[in-house]
């Protein structure tokens, strides 16, 4: 289920940063404003649900080192 999350997550973020710059709403109206700040958001829930899901494969940091002592 994990790899599902993770999956639809990086396909939201994809599709939302297409749709964003493909349309880029004209910022000096009300409504473009409403838009941009809806898509921001929603690219913010996407690279929270990425971080959530993402695979212990894929996280920097995490493996376990081991010292030789000789």
């Amino acid at each position: 289920m994990k790899i599902f999350g993770f999956v639809s997550s990086v396909v939201a973020f994809l599709a939302t940063l297409f749709f964003l710059i493909a349309d880029f709403p004209d910022i000096g109206q009300f409504n473009g404003v409403i838009y941009f700040s809806l898509m921001i958001i929603l690219l913010a829930m996407c690279v929270t649900g990425i971080i959530t899901y993402m695979p212990p494969s894929l996280r920097a940091g995490r493996r376990i080192r081991t010292l030789d002592h000789e």
